[in-house]
């Protein structure tokens, strides 16, 4: 049988059609997506940039405070007219921004006070008709499940919590178990919502508790947690008060833990407390209409539930909407052992991953083969393989200049998956000095959320050695031996470098560099 084509012209048929069909699935994945949260108070807008399959890096947010929800409390739920136009010229403006970004697609969400008007179809029909934009409105399940995925999702591994998430008009709970939101509720208890039917009109304490009480009733028991991730703007603005308080060694929010017990008595205080009063505790401009009520409610729930620890998240509707749309295909959740935040930074700024992927692999053997010396938990492991996998970058970004100006950066780039003492370990570490007076002064100004003096200064150690090993930046095999307190490195090629960057390195061990050819 005789064929049409010569075969090297089938094949180059063949691999036309596959790429053909590759350029259409990549035109489909949306390299940037801007999503527009609607909700009581303000309408915000994030865009998100994605770099592979899974990674993905915040490049814009924006924010108007035009409560769509105002006076409609008082008057049955209906949208008033003056708070609809601003809405309207609020969401005119994010959709400029999106279109400057070549947003290839516009995720829009409304919550509580759309939801909950019996006139909301007057503002959906005027913003299709005049800005050809489509907003879908969420019932309280959806929203406090898509807090439960941006919770889960970007904060690090916690086994089992509850979102709290207080908005203008509503409030919603997500409990999630080892990686999965198994329940959701919504309750019709917001900050707007309280302010408008209780505040301003005056009434006393005791009505304003029981109020709140007989709408907690109706949750079930079932949400009561030890835990609870705080997401939304009353939750975040009350962290940033304790954070101040306290004087925490780090400005980031996000994932930042307090004691309810500690701090019981001014969370209670709050709903009292005078505008002066509240300046002092550091709470912007914005946010004084609305704090006293939203802290009402949080201390109501945080005492029913028993509450132990509150984490504060600053990913919640928005992050989870982007987020089942990216993680469609994998039940919502990253693949296990994928970190958002490594691989970002790697995408965004690496000049050749193997080399990132080879100083990883390159700590990770030094911390098991100086074992017996360091005797570091185990924990350790992973996180200064992490450090190695980011030196390449570190170096990138202080190219002119080794004081250590990425380390601000790597705190802010490091805010998924990491808490804050693994994120400040590896931001430190990347940039801590190798004059050993200097490197203890700079441990002492984190020491709060530090490990041991010991773990920090063999970690040091290790990543120290390793960035010696990788100076010439060559792909090459590595051995090491422990031979009577001697770390013995065997290289394939002879390398000036590296021998002269582990002469730099105060270290409490020999080293003897040796060639393995």
């Amino acid at each position: 049988m005789q064929l049409l084509l010569p075969v090297w012209k089938l094949v180059l048929l063949i691999v036309s059609y596959m790429m053909k069909n590759i350029q259409k699935v990549r035109k489909k994945m949306a390299k940037r997506t801007a999503i527009i949260d609607i909700g009581s108070n303000s309408i915000s807008l994030v865009v998100y940039e994605k770099s592979s399959r899974f990674a993905f890096s915040l490049i814009k947010k924006a924010r108007a405070g035009v409560k769509i929800g105002e006076g409609a409390y008082e008057n049955g739920g209906v949208l008033q007219k003056d708070a609809m136009d601003r809405a309207f010229w609020a969401l005119n403006d994010l959709l400029k921004i999106s279109s400057s970004l070549k947003c290839q697609k516009i995720l829009t969400v409304a919550t509580s006070a759309l939801r909950d008007a019996p006139n909301r179809g007057v503002f959906l029909n005027r913003v299709k008709k005049e800005l050809k934009l489509s907003i879908k409105v969420i019932d309280g399940k959806k929203e406090a499940y898509f807090g439960g995925v941006g919770a889960l999702n970007l904060l690090y591994d916690i086994d089992s919590f509850v979102t709290v998430d207080i908005g203008g008009g509503s409030t919603e709970f997500a409990k999630v178990i080892n990686g999965s939101v198994v329940d959701t509720y919504s309750l019709n208890l917001g900050t707007v919502r309280l302010k408008e039917l209780l505040f301003d009109k005056a009434k006393s304490q005791k009505e304003i508790k029981a109020y709140i009480d007989e709408i907690l009733d109706e949750l079930p028991h079932n949400f009561k947690s030890e835990i609870v991730v705080g997401i939304g703007g009353t939750i975040r603005a009350l962290s940033s008060a304790i954070m101040y308080l306290e004087e925490y060694p780090i400005e980031s929010l996000h994932g930042f833990k307090y004691s309810v017990k500690d701090h019981k008595k001014l969370i209670k205080e709050i709903p009292q407390m005078s505008n002066k009063e509240l300046k002092k505790l550091s709470i912007s401009s914005n946010r004084l209409d609305t704090i006293r009520e939203g802290v009402a409610i949080f201390y109501r729930i945080l005492k029913r539930f028993d509450t132990k620890y509150v984490i504060a998240s600053k990913a919640g509707v928005r992050e989870g909407a982007y987020l089942t749309d990216l993680l469609r295909n994998t039940n919502h959740k990253f693949p296990d052992n994928f970190n958002i935040s490594i691989r970002s930074l790697v995408d965004k700024f690496a000049l050749n991953a193997k080399n990132c992927s080879y100083i990883q692999r390159v700590a990770s053997d030094l911390f098991d083969t100086l074992e017996p010396l360091h005797q570091c938990e185990e924990k350790y492991k992973k996180l200064i393989s992490y450090t190695a996998k980011l030196s390449p970058i570190n170096s990138r970004l202080n190219i002119y200049s080794n004081s250590g100006n990425s380390f601000y950066l790597f705190l802010e780039y490091l805010n998924f998956g990491f808490n804050h003492e693994e994120k400040l370990l590896i931001a430190l570490l990347l940039n801590i000095s190798y004059k050993q007076k200097k490197r203890e002064n700079e441990y002492k100004k984190y020491q709060k959320l530090l490990p041991d003096f010991h773990t920090f200064k063999w970690l040091f150690y290790i990543l120290a050695i390793a960035r010696a090993i990788n100076a010439n930046r060559y792909i090459q095999k590595v051995e090491f031996k422990l031979e009577k307190g001697v770390l013995q490195i065997y290289l394939q090629d002879h390398s000036i470098l590296c021998k002269e960057a582990l002469q730099k390195i105060e270290l409490p061990f020999e080293v003897e560099l040796k060639s393995s050819s």
